[in-house]
């Protein structure tokens, strides 16, 4: 946890790396992960199915700060079948949120910014996975 970034080694070998594939994908989307966010809809949806939910706060500069009101959050599904029940449970709940499915993930950006965030972090998930993004 605190203090500097040493995490710079090479990534190659298997739980040694600080990122996740999220934080990748949305660094590679030219956003800067500021914290996490607390994600109130992860608790209300309770989908059978989920296995994992991040939410980051997400901005092109952070400042130093610790929060923003974009946010990115991902859920990850055990399967095609729940991801798709979860994605419209996921989707009436963020009225004003971007919400996006590929392979057993779905990824909502919200906040002044979700449209921007949805399309750079799309772009980037599908040039580093190869998997098409689609938009619920």
């Amino acid at each position: 946890g605190c203090g500097g970034d040493d995490g710079d080694g090479d990534d190659s070998g298997s739980g040694g790396s600080d990122a996740t594939p999220a934080e990748t994908i949305l660094s590679d989307a030219g956003l800067e992960v500021c914290g996490e966010a607390q994600d109130q809809v992860a608790q209300s949806i309770g989908e059978e199915g989920v296995q994992n939910v991040r939410a980051f706060a997400v901005a092109k500069d952070c400042g130093g700060k610790k929060t923003s009101p974009d946010t990115i959050t991902v859920f990850q599904f055990s399967s095609i079948d729940t991801r798709d029940k979860g994605a419209t449970a996921i989707s009436a709940a963020y009225d004003r949120g971007v919400v996006m499915t590929s392979g057993a993930l779905v990824v909502v950006a919200a906040g002044p910014n979700r449209d921007a965030n949805a399309d750079a972090v799309g772009r980037a998930y599908t040039d580093s996975t190869g998997a098409p993004v689609e938009t619920v």
